[in-house]
């Protein structure tokens, strides 16, 4: 019996050749995705074209990148073609592809846009080095997946450092890592961010950006000489997070309207005060956001710039280059602003400056570190600034704090004391009262957002005149002040929790630390 050979629709080299050739424009899709070298608003079309000619344009790359060396710097066919597979490499790179940049694909680049592992060069032939960079971008994602705000590295002994992550504005440490292989960590953050690496004890600021398919997160990096090694500290600066309105932060119906009414007025002033991390910054992004950018010139002196407001001109403070903002406000008036944005008043001269460009045409917003309405108008006077110009420039201020939001996968009836039920019973539902438990999604603390609660005064006559009296008393005017504004964020963060946003204990601690 003659076998008769059966001939095979495609050949084992051509199903090879296909899942190579399919395998690799995923590969380059992966990696284009997350490049910035491609402008955000062509993935879409460069994806498709990646998943069909995905070697091609690899090819084609190649031979650009070769022919630019030979025509520019006279190098040899041979040394051309082996820089540019070598840069090929860079950009298709199979550790990265199979998950090492994590769950948020983000690539970390300096100033120059170069990459962490093309800073650090032979990295990819040193098996260690690789595992250290690789580490790093696991604690930036791992950051910016956990939306923090800060990543705190700090030496805890001559053996270890721990690594803490900022969320909702409390510190959670998530790792500990060996005393010198931390160290190595902080000297890749500190290269990308062009620090110099041999100066530990001297202070000093760097930064640097991350690509993910979101767009771009800047970061800001200080360091610090402390007992047992250096510390860093690095904030997060994610647009993504940051685009929101009066109504996201928490902000009433009735307090929306009047900072929308002084928002309309060609002059005037509002002040947004509080603490460190009570979010003024973003209260003032909120406030720009509700602008009219076609019709009005909006320009901000920040420090640094935490939100991109595409619109707007924005002018970042360097002191070391003598940028500072009294000298920047000077400059920025004769530029015909209708807006002004000051990220912080600190000092007398930027107070009075911000103070009477209110009162000659133009909008002001600013920042001011204060405990209270009633404080921030003190604050003032103590600058040096005179009661006429406080009480005839400023419009409104906000004094604001941040409660953390129950997390809504896993609260649960609150358990309330026989007290309580008996405060409550008739005056609310207290099956709408919760508290927290904990999962994985919120770090087992039960919490998961923030929200503001706001106190505004109006500048209105009745304050202007007790400004303006003879008898004004500093003492006395901020001491009712503060019971007022202690007694209206009391009643804000209560209803929070009465609603089921918050819980009875996240209310006392907040409101406990009111000053």
């Amino acid at each position: 019996m003659q076998l008769v050979p059966v001939k095979l629709l495609f050949s084992p080299f051509r199903i090879a050749f296909l899942v190579f050739w399919f395998y690799l424009c995923m590969y380059v899709v992966q990696r284009f995705e997350f490049s910035p070298i491609v402008p955000k608003k062509l993935k879409a079309s460069m994806n498709i074209l990646m998943l069909f000619f995905g070697p091609l344009v690899l090819f084609v790359f190649i031979v650009a990148e070769a022919a630019g060396k030979i025509l520019r710097h006279g190098v040899s066919f041979a040394d051309a073609v082996r820089g540019a597979l070598g840069r090929a490499v860079q950009i298709v790179d199979i550790s990265h592809f199979s998950g090492a940049r994590g769950k948020s694909s983000l690539i970390l680049l300096d100033a120059s846009g170069k990459d962490l592992f093309e800073v650090y060069g032979n990295a990819k032939n040193n098996k260690e080095d690789k595992n250290t960079l690789e580490h790093t971008q696991r604690i930036v994602s791992d950051a910016v997946d956990e939306l923090a705000s800060d990543i705190l590295i700090d030496p805890v002994s001559s053996d270890s450092y721990s690594v803490r992550y900022r969320i909702d504005g409390m510190l959670r440490t998530v790792e500990e890592i060996d005393f010198r292989r931390c160290a190595a960590i902080v000297n890749s953050i500190k290269a990308i961010s062009n620090m110099d690496i041999s100066e530990r004890r001297r202070p000093q600021d760097g930064a640097f950006i991350a690509k993910t398919s979101d767009g771009s997160i800047s970061f800001r990096v200080a360091s610090a000489g402390v007992l047992n090694g250096e510390k860093l500290s690095i904030r997060v600066l994610n647009q993504a997070v940051m685009q929101l309105t009066l109504g996201d932060i928490g902000m009433s119906e009735r307090y929306q309207r009047l900072v929308r009414e002084t928002l309309s007025r060609q002059s005037g002033m509002i002040l947004v005060c509080g603490p460190t991390g009570s979010g003024k910054s973003t209260t003032m992004q909120a406030m720009l956001s509700e602008l009219d950018f076609n019709t009005r010139n909006v320009i901000t002196i920040e420090d640094p710039i935490e939100y991109v407001l595409p619109r707007a001109s924005q002018i970042e403070i360097n002191s070391k280059a003598g940028i500072t903002f009294a000298k920047t406000l000077r400059s920025v008036l004769r530029q015909d602003p209708d807006v002004i944005g000051i990220g912080e008043i600190r000092d007398e001269e930027t107070a009075s400056i911000a103070l009477a460009a209110s009162q000659t045409g133009h909008l002001v917003l600013a920042t001011l570190h204060s405990s209270s309405n009633a404080a921030t108008i003190v604050r003032l006077m103590d600058l040096g600034i005179k009661p006429l110009l406080v009480a005839s420039a400023i419009d409104l201020i906000i004094s604001q704090r941040l409660v953390r939001k129950l997390c809504p996968d896993c609260m649960v009836t609150a358990n309330l004391t026989e007290a309580q039920i008996e405060t409550f019973r008739g005056k609310v539902d207290i099956t709408k009262i919760m508290q927290i438990r904990g999962c994985s999604r919120c770090g087992n603390t039960g919490y998961k957002g923030r929200i503001g609660i706001f106190d505004i005064m109006v500048v209105d006559e009745v304050v202007k005149a007790q400004i303006l009296s003879p008898s004004f008393s500093v003492s006395s005017f901020k001491n009712s002040g503060d019971e007022q504004y202690k007694t209206n964020l009391r009643k804000q963060a209560m209803k929070l929790a009465l609603s089921g946003t918050t819980s009875l204990e996240e209310v006392k601690r907040v409101t406990a630390n009111l000053g």
